[in-house]
């Protein structure tokens, strides 16, 4: 940061934007985490039971890695513990031996109802106190800067 008069200038409202995309998801993500923590799951499990759950059909390993950002040893290890606590099942496709699909069991989705219930109460607290315009451009940002991101 330069200086004028003494003090530090304020850094690029691109760099800004940037660092705060950071600051917030992970704000998000620990406050969910808090409030999930009493259903003994850490933020690894119940992003992945949430990111299993949106998808009907269930996922691939692939998939579900290449979502949570892991790589694949990290997300086997994940899914034998989801396994052995019985919220996940893994079928391998009859169409390609080499793929396995993940869904969610009976035990999954009662939970999944929890996760989403204070997944909305935090929208509430959060999301809902922008206006609509805010929001509006907002999300217009960040669909923009996706949209680069993927070009690249």
């Amino acid at each position: 940061m330069s200086q004028r008069n003494g003090s530090p200038s304020m850094p690029p409202v691109q760099e800004r934007f940037g660092l705060a995309i950071g600051n917030v998801s992970r704000a998000w993500r620990a406050k969910l985490d808090v409030r999930l923590r009493p259903l003994g799951l850490s933020q690894s499990k119940w992003l992945a039971l949430l990111y299993v759950s949106r998808a009907p059909s269930g996922l691939s390993q692939t998939e579900l890695a290449a979502m949570l950002g892991v790589e694949a040893p990290t997300l086997t290890r994940l899914l034998n513990q989801l396994e052995e606590s019985g919220w996940v099942r893994r079928n391998t496709l009859a169409s390609d031996g080499r793929c396995k699909m993940v869904s969610l069991t009976a035990k999954a989705r009662g939970v999944i109802k929890r996760i989403d219930a204070e997944i909305q109460q935090l929208r509430a607290e959060t999301l809902f106190q922008l206006s609509d315009a805010e929001a509006k451009a907002g999300l217009a940002a960040l669909q923009k800067l996706h949209g680069l991101l993927d070009a690249l």
